[in-house]
């Protein structure tokens, strides 16, 4: 077989080359060195320590991360991020809680010269951005294929996520109305108290006009409209959560005069305000446990958030439709509260868009861990103008936890002894949750009168939170009466019952005695009462059968 060979001109190789001016490329500033998906608080706290001397890209993909930088304080709610530069750490505050247990993405890269180079993402600030949380997703589940996928492709989703944070930087400086937000915070601060335009130009070193012309720019509203809006509002809450008073309801809103009040009411809420409780009305609910409870009271949001554990107890009710999403998109996509026109919202306090929903319609936030479930659903009962069935709901809750106790008194004589609720996520550990916190445990030390095991009750902060436990570490948590929820696929429950036996799983008592009884994480998510009375039926079930 002939093959033929190609045929070089040599006329062709010596003619001159014309090339355009060749453009110098910019030197690549970092690279991608580490990724890591990171399930709690402790996690975030350890990466930040382990990487100090890297920088560090957080990215919160569920709850809420409360941080402290040298220059303030800083929450991240799920969809935002933020960038550190090497040298400096984000501690996490200490307080109490958060909404939700606190997932993310850590990403640290580092500068591809011995030099150093300069920093183009500012000092950390919190950047909301959709497209930059599902780029960071992207390039975990690139770097996760390994071989299987383009050995280019996390460096190329890497850059585009830089790109992502230069742009939000460079137009964060382009528009820069750092005045203008510290005037916002100070009428949502001072609402109660005599605001005048010309004032608060002079505080903020603008003038009256370039004031007026930004302020209405930026919020849509002229200053006088701002104001009365946000008064307005705050009189429908105190209307919606009690009982007052005209005379009260214009002191607690800065109002001197109740007839101008009344008026200004009139206006732009339809009614006079001894009338407006009575008022149907078009409800939004934030949070997964708030639409369950308005469900379970008899009132259909006209839009809520929804998860996949509701379904099933949806459908059983037989409930009116209505606009559904998860809870990341209300909080992400405020315009879409705006669009459904609502007449109250209902969330979890605190929310880190509490001022912008609050010119929407009135806003009403209850603080998730200090309020009990109970007395939430009777507010939301208050609201709604469900207050009997409210009552009725409780009445009913109270009645199954008489019979229960009963029924333990004569089975236990009278001795409880230790509980605890335990979420497997698989090798990662578990989360153990406090009475303040869901989850059945509130069923177990409130109601039962069970004892928490006693490495909660040093840990105080458990009684009314929540923990991520390491499997190396479950032992500590270990009780008389063990409630867990395994993982669902068959092959990471596998994987998991193979490393329990290798941990200390097998020595405790709960174990070798038959005490530790399998539940289902989805029936143990909610606190609303319909699914409260469903986890004492089945941790009944379980401790007498």
């Amino acid at each position: 077989m002939n093959i033929s060979k190609p045929i070089y001109h040599k006329k062709s190789l010596s003619r001159p080359i014309s090339l355009q001016k060749i453009q110098s490329v910019p030197v690549a500033l970092f690279k991608l060195c580490h990724l890591v998906q990171l399930h709690d608080r402790e996690a975030f706290s350890r990466i930040d320590e382990m990487w100090s001397t890297l920088h560090v890209l957080y990215v919160i993909t569920a709850g809420q991360a409360r941080l402290i930088s040298e220059e303030g304080k800083l929450t991240l709610n799920a969809g935002c991020a933020v960038v550190r530069q090497a040298g400096s750490l984000l501690q996490h505050e200490n307080n109490r809680g958060t909404l939700s247990p606190i997932q993310g993405i850590a990403i640290a890269f580092d500068f591809t010269e011995n030099e150093q180079l300069f920093w183009p993402f500012g000092i950390p600030a919190p950047i909301a951005s959709r497209t930059l949380t599902d780029r960071a997703l992207e390039l975990v589940q690139a770097s996760s294929k390994g071989l299987d996928s383009s050995p280019f492709r996390p460096h190329m989703l890497f850059y585009e996520l830089l790109d992502i944070l230069r742009d939000h930087v460079a137009h964060s400086a382009h528009e820069d109305h750092s005045w203008l937000d510290a005037v916002l915070r100070h009428i949502h601060q001072m609402y109660t108290h005599p605001l005048s335009r010309e004032q608060l130009a002079r505080d903020a070193n603008v003038s009256p006009e370039h004031f007026s012309r930004e302020f209405k720019k930026h919020t849509g509203l002229t200053f006088v409209e701002y104001v009365t809006r946000l008064r307005i509002r705050m009189a429908q809450e105190h209307l919606l959560f009690a009982n007052p008073t005209l005379q009260e309801i214009a002191q607690l809103t800065g109002y001197r005069d109740t007839f101008y009040l009344s008026r200004k009411f009139k206006q732009m809420v339809g009614s006079a305000p001894t009338h407006y409780r009575k008022m149907p009305k078009k409800i939004v609910s934030l949070t997964y446990n708030y639409t369950a409870s308005l469900l379970a009271l008899g009132h259909t949001p006209h839009m809520g958030a929804v998860a996949s554990w509701m379904e099933e107890k949806r459908g059983e009710h037989g409930h009116e439709q209505f606009e559904q999403h998860s809870e990341y998109e209300l909080v992400k996509h405020t315009d879409l509260i705006a669009n459904a026109q609502p007449d109250v919202i209902v969330g979890y306090a605190p929310h880190p868009a509490s001022d912008e929903l609050r010119l929407i319609a009135p806003t009403i936030l209850m603080p998730f861990e200090e309020l009990d479930w109970q007395e939430q659903l009777l507010h939301l009962g208050r609201i709604t103008g469900l207050e009997s069935n409210a009552q009725e709901l409780l009445d009913r809750y109270h009645q199954l936890e008489q019979e229960a106790n009963y029924t333990l008194d004569q089975q236990m004589e009278g001795t409880r002894g230790s509980a605890v609720c335990m979420f497997m996520i698989g090798e990662d550990g578990a989360y153990i949750y406090g009475h303040g916190w869901g989850r059945a445990s509130h069923v177990l030390y409130q109601s039962l009168g069970f004892t928490p095991p006693s490495r909660m009750e040093q840990d105080g902060q458990l009684l009314t939170g929540y923990v991520h436990v390491p499997l190396s570490e479950i032992h500590l948590y270990a009780a008389d009466h063990m409630f867990v929820a395994f993982p669902e696929e068959p092959a990471e429950r596998e994987m998991l019952d193979n490393l329990l036996n290798q941990e200390s799983w097998g020595t405790l008592s709960a174990v070798r005695e038959g005490r530790v009884y399998e539940i289902d994480a989805d029936m143990f998510y909610g606190f609303d009462p319909l699914s409260v009375m469903e986890q004492l039926q089945h941790i009944m079930h379980h401790l007498t059968s």
